[in-house]
C-alpha cells in the first residue's frame, strides 16, 4: 500500500541525474492515500522537480472499506498541497487513460516535475482470494459496473460505430482468450506438487 510510490521516486531521481529522458510510474490504490510515505516521496518529487508520475486507482474501496469513510476531503488537494500537478481521468476508458498519461509523460520530459492521476475505476471481484462474499458492497453496484462501464466492450463498441474493426474481430479474440486460459488451467491442474527440495529455488533472500 503505497510503497511503490519512493521506488518509483528514486528511479524518477536516477533518470534525472542520468538525463535519460525516462519517466517513473507507480500505481496504487485508494487505500494508499492514507500512508504517509506517498505524502514523502511527492514532496521531495515537487521539490526536485522530478519526472514521475503517481497513478492512483481508485476502485472505490480501500480492501473493504469504502473511500468515502475513509478519505478526508478532495483526494486531488492532496497532491497539489505539495505543488504536484494533478488530474482525474475516467479509469474504464483506455483511449483517455492513454492520451492523458502520454501528455503527462510529455509535461515530466520537459522537466515540469511529477503528476498524479486519479484514475477512477472499479474492482470486479474481491480485494484477494478469500474476498468471495463482498458484503461491504451490493451485487446491483457490481452488475452496473461490469455491464455499463466495461473498459473492454466500451472500447469494442467505440472501434465498431467508427467502423475501424469488424465485430467479428472481438468475437474471435473472447475465443481466442477463453481457450487460452482453459488451457492454463489444465495445465496447471495436471502439473506435479513441487518436491521438498525445490523450496528454496529461485529464493535469494
Amino acid at each position: 500500500m503505497g510503497g511503490s510510490a519512493g521506488i518509483a521516486t528514486g528511479a524518477a531521481l536516477s533518470a534525472k541525474m542520468r538525463r535519460s529522458g525516462q519517466v517513473a510510474t507507480c500505481f496504487f490504490g485508494d487505500g494508499a492515500l492514507g500512508q504517509g510515505l506517498l505524502y514523502e516521496a511527492m514532496n521531495m518529487a515537487a521539490l526536485w522537480k522530478l519526472p514521475v508520475i503517481y497513478v492512483c486507482e481508485n476502485n472505490l474501496y480501500g480492501e473493504y472499506t469504502p473511500c468515502g469513510e475513509t478519505i478526508a476531503g478532495d483526494i486531488l488537494a492532496r497532491p497539489r498541497a505539495l505543488g504536484v500537478h494533478a488530474e482525474t481521468v475516467d479509469g474504464q476508458d483506455v483511449q483517455a487513460v492513454f492520451a492523458t498519461m502520454r501528455r503527462l509523460v510529455e509535461r515530466a520530459r520537459r522537466g515540469e516535475g511529477p503528476a498524479f492521476l486519479e484514475c477512477k475505476t472499479y474492482r470486479y471481484y474481491g480485494h484477494h482470494v478469500g474476498d468471495v462474499n463482498r458484503e461491504y458492497r451490493t451485487r446491483e453496484e457490481e452488475k452496473e459496473w461490469m455491464t455499463q462501464h466495461d473498459p473492454l466492450q466500451t472500447l469494442a463498441q467505440r472501434l465498431i460505430a467508427q467502423k475501424l474493426v469488424d465485430e467479428s474481430v472481438f468475437e474471435r479474440v473472447l475465443t481466442d482468450v477463453k481457450a487460452e486460459i482453459d488451457a492454463g488451467v489444465q495445465f496447471a491442474l495436471a502439473a506435479p506438487y513441487p518436491t521438498p527440495e525445490q523450496v528454496n529455488q529461485d529464493v535469494y533472500a
